[in-house]
């Protein structure tokens, strides 16, 4: 709210001329025009020389200067002066002074001139104060009855008009120009007493009216008065001041004589008048419900001079019409404007997003507006419907400019991301062996950054469509250029000598699986924990790798194995070798767990826990059923140390897991023996298990990790065998969606037979 400009004294708000014409002091409606703050008006009226400006100073509580106080029979006060001050009692508040030209001033022309300022100043004022001397009696009624007779001529039309169907005597002032009266009455010496008891100042100023109505009963004059005051004011209060001093010359020059120097209950009636006014006075109303700031006050006062001086009501009601009219297009504008902040500093990325931010904005906007409307002639729910359609065109318009913004945004974001992937087009990097894998990784990855993009705005689902759907032709080209290829890398060229280190190598490094059938070829590696199953994987990625051995796998130590996850290690593009977590033994609970790592279904480079509980591994199994992507083709691979005895119940346990590993994937397991360099007796075990893919490896070690041609050549062709089996599968159709059931259904029994043996 503007801060209330600084009057340091009074100012003339309405000047008279000697055609006893009244204007508007412009410099005076700058000042109220500035004033966002409601207004409190007071005005002082009454015959001149009887003290109205020593009140009125009182009241803007201001020591030195002030409003005039005449020492002489000269008037000080002409037309109507004004001082703005903060209101004592009412936060936010302006307290507006209006000190007016007393009646009986013979030194204007016009003996009507008085009345009509006077006039004026209660149709500005919320509140008014008739100010006067001696006591209530018929001379006192006729001088208050000399301003009311114009005024209530003037404004009495605007009774007829608002109430048609009233009688004359009935119909009453509008409240909306209806100020409270409050009469001060100065030098007040008479001791009255009613019954038997002094009265109160409001009973008394009753009981004189009755007085006056009861010896004047035949005057038709001063009844008419008494009935005009009770009319025009509603609210009344009647005030009492006895004389400030017994000293003549201190009553000449009371604004300068100190309050100490004047009678002690002068100056408690004075203080009691000034709380008075502060606390009961109310704020000047345009309206019923609508409460006059200073700037619509500033743009009715010459409505205001017109009605005293041409009787025009009508434009009064004109013009607080067109006030209240732009006040609503202005709380329409201001709400327009609240929706429109709400709508775009809230960031929103879906159209439900948006729909949400838009309906509670709207209910934000028309409840604002609705404590800004004042009252009309087109009513409020007029109001709201029109505004609610301009907030609908908004909503269209902040709509488009979402749009826009968030299409170029993501627009952008696709281009900047895609540049490496256009430039292994332009390179033709894709038609290759296995061509058509790497542009799915690379365009996935490129969905994944996008996805992972915050505030990309209402069209980013609508722009990552466009753009995959303008990758569909350049997608199947290069499926088509892949599977062309592959099929031929495939065939097993027949001059490869199981014996050529390099020509081994090549072909594993190089081989592609069908494109689009399968993700991978994943070889999983189960065994007893201290078997060699991480040391083999870092054989692996010695062999096919820079030719510099790392314990990427971490070794077991003497005392078992210390792999706790399940760690997935790439060996080539095609092929991925799974490190599973050893167990202990094959039974319960690892058994569930172990089958679980088999098909796939625990998480890879997460660590495995033995002891899930029966509601996570269902968890686990719905979710997994739920993912839908290009499946693996699962090769099973047991690692045993020749080191360990095998027993008889290990037998019979190992036997039956390979069974169902054989079951469940289709691929008959591979076992690898570790520290097995000659044939042995427990590859005669294996064999009577029904294993026919047999190899002693020899791993390499931290220890010991000279390259040695014959370790090489034996894992190389471990992994070709495990090539030329994958070749062979490839022939068969599979339906991987009834494996996967057949996994989840293997599964679920296993978990409920566990739930079983342990109730």
């Amino acid at each position: 709210m503007a801060p209330l400009p600084r009057m340091y004294h009074p100012i003339c708000l309405i000047e008279t001329y000697v055609d006893n014409k009244l204007r508007v002091n412009e410099d005076a409606q700058m000042i109220l025009a500035k004033i966002s703050q409601p207004l409190v008006v007071v005005s002082i009226v009454g015959p001149f020389r009887t003290g109205k400006s020593y009140l009125m100073n009182k009241l803007s509580r201001h020591r030195g200067g002030g409003f005039s106080v005449g020492h002489t029979s000269r008037v000080n006060t002409r037309g109507i002066w004004m001082w703005c001050v903060p209101h004592p009692k009412k936060p936010g508040h302006t307290l507006v002074l209006l000190d007016t030209e007393g009646l009986g001033n013979m030194e204007n022309g016009d003996k009507n001139n008085g009345c009509i300022i006077l006039s004026l100043a209660m149709l500005m004022s919320s509140a008014v104060i008739y100010n006067s001397t001696g006591k209530i009696n018929q001379d006192a009624l006729e001088n208050l009855n000399s301003i009311l007779k114009i005024h209530y001529n003037i404004l009495h039309k605007a009774s007829v008009q608002e109430e048609k169907t009233q009688s004359k005597e009935k119909a009453g002032i509008p409240s909306s120009i209806s100020p409270f009266f409050v009469w001060a009455i100065r030098d007040f010496t008479l001791k009255s007493e009613v019954k038997g008891y002094k009265p109160t100042t409001d009973e008394h100023l009753e009981n004189c009216e009755e007085d006056v109505a009861t010896r004047y009963h035949k005057a038709r004059r001063q009844n008419e008065i008494l009935k005009l005051i009770r009319r025009y004011f509603p609210r009344q209060k009647c005030l009492f001041f006895g004389l400030p001093s017994s000293d003549k010359q201190a009553l000449s020059r009371l604004d300068q004589v100190p309050e100490r120097d004047l009678q002690t209950s002068f100056v408690s009636e004075a203080k009691d008048f000034c709380k008075f006014i502060y606390e009961e006075a109310p704020a000047k109303r345009l309206r019923e419900e609508q409460i006059m700031t200073g700037s619509a006050f500033a743009q009715l006062l010459k409505s205001y001079v017109d009605v005293v001086t041409k009787g025009d009501i009508a434009h009064l009601e004109r013009s607080m019409s067109d006030m209240s009219m732009e006040d609503n297009r202005r709380a329409m504008s201001e709400s327009v404007a609240l929706y429109e902040t709400k709508m775009e500093v809230q960031q929103v990325n879906t159209e439900e997003e948006f729909q949400r931010l838009h309906e509670k904005s709207l209910e934000e906007a028309l409840h604002e507006f609705e404590k800004k409307y004042v009252e009309h002639d087109m009513s409020q729910p007029e109001y709201l419907n029109q505004l609610k359609k301009d907030l609908l065109r908004k909503r269209e318009e902040v709509w488009k400019i979402l749009e826009n913004l968030s299409w170029n945004k993501c627009e952008g974001l696709i281009q900047r991301l895609m540049c490496d992937v256009d430039q292994a087009l332009r390179e033709n990097k894709y038609h290759i062996p296995g061509g058509y894998k790497r542009f799915l990784k690379d365009k996935n990855n490129v969905i994944k950054r996008y996805n992972q993009e915050a505030n990309k705005g209402v069209k980013a689902q609508e722009v990552l469509k466009d753009f995959l759907d303008s990758l569909e032709e350049i997608e199947h080209i290069i499926l088509k250029t892949d599977q062309a290829i592959s099929a031929k890398k495939r065939e097993q060229p027949k001059d490869i000598n199981p014996t050529d280190y390099s020509q081994l190598t090549k072909y594993i490094q190089s081989y592609q699986l069908p494109t689009g059938r399968f993700d991978r070829i994943l070889i999983q590696l189960f065994g007893f924990t201290g078997h060699g199953k991480s040391s083999f994987v870092n054989s692996c990625l010695y062999i096919l790798g820079n030719g510099r051995f790392q314990d990427k796998a971490g070794e077991g130590v003497s005392h078992g194995g210390k792999t706790m996850e399940r760690k997935a290690y790439e060996l080539s593009d095609a092929i991925t070798i799974v490190d599973n977590r050893g167990f202990a033994k094959l039974g319960a609970p690892e058994a569930w767990e172990i089958y679980a790592q088999l098909c796939n279904f625990a998480p890879l480079n997460m660590k495995v826990d033995w002891d899930k509980s029966i509601k996570m591994r269902n968890d686990l199994l719905t979710q997994k059923s739920k993912e839908k992507k290009i499946p693996d083709l699962i090769v099973p691979v047991l690692v045993y140390s020749s080191e360990h005895i095998l027993s008889k119940e290990d037998f019979t346990l190992i036997k039956d897991f390979l069974k169902q590993a054989q079951k469940l994937t289709g691929v008959l397991p591979f076992i690898i023996l570790t520290k097995c360099r000659t044939e042995s007796e427990l590859r005669n075990t294996f064999t009577r298990m029904g294993m026919e893919n047999i190899y002693c490896i020899e791993n390499y070690t931290i220890s010991d990790h000279l390259p040695v041609k014959e370790k090489h050549l034996v894992i190389l062709n471990f992994l070709r065998d495990i090539l030329l089996c994958v070749n062979f599968h490839l022939q068969e159709c599979i339906n991987f969606q009834t494996q996967q059931h057949e996994w989840t259904s293997f599964l679920k029994k296993m978990a409920n037979e566990s739930l079983t043996n342990q109730t």
